[in-house]
């Protein structure tokens, strides 16, 4: 039978009403979405009201729970395995309570009994132990309550807590071992990026024995460089090599320490990479790296946090100079927040139980790492001035042993020297109006006063100063053209800056393919980044010139170089090949350069390395086609200059 409503609708009055429970299904727990942003879901199937509403997909939760308690299983378990523990503790504490008092009793009847009488001041003294054990019977059964009531604030909270099956292992992830691993899994082919490594074999011990004919001239070379590392002391790593020499020799009694292992193997790696002609023995080089690396474990359980520090920053060297050593900025950055945690930027407090030798080390550790968050143009810095406190140590007290001698007071003077530079730098960057007449003054100040050279344990110390004076030089030149009203410096105009910064980035690249010719040339790749920048602001500060002050000449020599130089360290690191076919179009553009004033703009696009856009209208393409890996400041002198 059949009935019409009001609204002129039929209904079927035979079939029974559909119940409400049938009409709305809904899912037994929350879709993804709601949960995940702790909201209320009405869980109605297919598709609950939020995510209908926002016309989003509604995915469940793929997590398996129990239809009466609608929680995971592994959930329930560990709450119940709470309650047991709970419950065993109070149990025996209850034991141990009745056992303290019956043992408290039988000593009091013991001793009424076996006591003669004695006199009320006596009385009072003796009663005072009882009082005692009472007081601490309360104050045991005062903990107990504690302890009872924070574990049921514990169960309360994890009872209002999302199930998480995992938690137990999040503390382990984020310890300072596992973030050193995960820095090293990351691909150092391109520093630009963090992508996971490609998987390869493992080399887990040295491919051949540690002798002093085979190692002697690796850890030369490394104590060479340690103008880097003002804080290590020469003497006592030679003395840690001689006793892994002693320990690789048969029927060796001796077992050096993990963390003198890791020194040995990391400063031969270092020492093999940095070795001129030794480009072949990068397989060996990988294998003591990571026979060092197997140490780690063991040096974070037993060695202090300085020690962590300086573990760090060997691995950061490394990763330098070889892409196998994973991320360098991961690394850098690890360890900038690792000196933060230990207090290393700020000046030890004066009570502190320090001597002179262990403040200055602590001071050195910091600037160390201070130099090395310096390095790269683009990278935002780990760490501000302003939050910097620790000062270097003065000359007079600056050495880590008590008798100085003269190689090492050398090194302690390169290395202020170099932290010099590093500040000067900082400054420049980190200023929002650059004073070109205080920071050109700063810099030629700081250049033409550098320490004695004489019998300098650096043999390469000339072409690293002027590494750095280009580097710090470039900071001074704006990307975009200057204007007409350009000030006047004291010591010149800022014509005069851009030809001193034009000479020196010109001596900077021959000098370093100079180094090539010889077979001395070994390049980090920070070494090519400054290559790289030198060479472009060449080209960009020529064609500003007038016609007739160009000199194509040189640019094209200079690129040239160039190119060479980073093709060589682009071997290492694959993803600085896009460093040559940028100076490879600059060069072409250059020399087609006859005209030009149709606007004609040149672009680098990642597959089409000489492509040239005639369109003005490409314009704001650039920054997509440029890749990642080029710095933005080149990227800004490039676009300013031809476009």
């Amino acid at each position: 039978m059949s009935s019409v409503t009001s609204g002129g609708e039929v209904l079927n009055s035979g079939e029974p009403a559909e119940s409400p429970r049938e009409s709305a299904k809904a899912r037994p727990q929350a879709c993804e979405r709601c949960w995940k942003r702790k909201q209320k879901c009405d869980r109605r199937l297919p598709a609950c009201s939020s995510c209908q509403g926002l016309r989003v997909a509604c995915i469940p939760r793929n997590q398996d729970f129990n239809a009466l308690t609608e929680l995971s299983h592994t959930y329930v378990e560990s709450l119940k395995k709470r309650v047991g523990d709970l419950e065993r503790d109070a149990q025996a504490s209850s034991r141990k309570r009745l056992r303290t008092n019956s043992y408290r009793a039988e000593s009091l009847d013991h001793c009424s009994s076996t006591s003669p009488p004695i006199a009320p001041p006596q009385l009072a003294a003796s009663v005072s132990p009882s009082t005692s054990g009472q007081a601490t019977k309360d104050g045991h059964e005062d903990s107990s309550v504690r302890a009872t009531m924070g574990a049921i604030g514990f169960l309360s909270r994890s009872a209002m807590a999302e199930p998480g099956d995992h938690s137990d292992d999040l503390p382990k992830k984020f310890s300072l071992a596992e973030m050193i691993s995960g820095a090293l899994a990351i691909d150092g082919r391109d520093p630009s990026a963090a992508c996971p490594a490609p998987s390869a074999p493992m080399i887990d011990s040295p491919v051949m024995s540690i002798t002093r004919d085979s190692t002697g001239d690796y850890i030369k070379q490394f104590l060479d460089q340690a103008v880097f590392l003002p804080y290590l002391d020469k003497m006592s790593l030679l003395g840690q090599y001689e006793a892994v020499l002693i320990n690789s020799q048969p029927h060796s009694s001796g077992s050096p320490s993990p963390m003198h292992i890791f020194n040995i193997y990391m400063a031969l790696g270092i020492g093999l990479l940095i070795s001129p002609g030794s480009s072949h023995l990068s397989m060996l080089s990988s294998g003591f790296r990571g026979f060092a690396v197997k140490q780690l474990p063991a040096i974070i359980r037993s060695e202090p946090p300085q020690e962590h520090i300086h573990c760090m920053i060997m691995l950061l060297l490394y990763s330098l100079y070889n892409s196998v050593g994973g991320s360098a900025w991961h690394l850098l950055g690890l360890t900038v927040k690792s000196c933060i945690s230990l207090g290393l930027h700020r000046e030890p407090d004066v009570h502190a139980a320090l001597t002179t030798v262990e403040g200055n080390k602590r001071r050195w550790l910091f600037w160390t790492v201070y130099t090395l968050d310096r390095l790269a143009m683009d990278r935002p810095f780990s760490i501000q001035d302003d939050d910097i406190s620790v000062r270097i140590p003065p000359e007079e007290d600056g050495s880590l042993v008590p008798t100085t001698t003269h190689d090492s007071s050398k090194k302690l003077s390169m290395s202020r020297y170099i932290i010099h530079h590093a500040q000067l730098v900082s400054s420049i960057r980190t200023r929002n109006q650059t004073d070109i007449l205080l920071d050109y003054s700063n810099i030629c100040h700081w250049r033409d006063l550098p320490p004695s050279l004489d019998r300098s344990p650096v043999p390469s110390f000339v072409e690293l100063l002027e590494q750095l004076t280009c580097r710090a030089l470039a900071l001074l030149i704006s990307p975009n053209h200057p204007t007409a009203s350009d000030i006047g410096l004291l010591l010149g105009t800022v014509h005069d800056v851009e030809l001193d910064v034009l000479s020196s980035s010109r001596q900077f690249v021959s000098r370093s393919y100079d180094r090539f010719i010889q077979g001395e040339f070994i390049g980090s790749f920070i070494e090519a980044y400054d290559i790289f920048q030198a060479a472009v602001i060449c080209v960009c500060l020529t064609r500003r010139m007038n016609v007739a002050e160009r000199n194509i000449t040189k640019v094209a020599e200079t690129i040239s170089k160039a190119s060479t130089l980073v093709t060589v360290i682009s071997s290492k690191f694959p993803a600085l090949a896009a460093f040559q076919r940028v100076l490879m179009s600059l060069s072409t553009r250059m020399m087609d350069d006859r005209n030009t004033s149709d606007g004609v703009s040149f672009l680098l696009h990642s597959e089409l390395p000489f492509l040239l856009l005639v369109n003005i209208a490409f314009k704001n393409q650039l920054w997509e086609a440029l890749l990642p890996i080029i710095p933005r400041r080149i990227q800004q002198f490039i676009r300013y200059t031809f476009i």
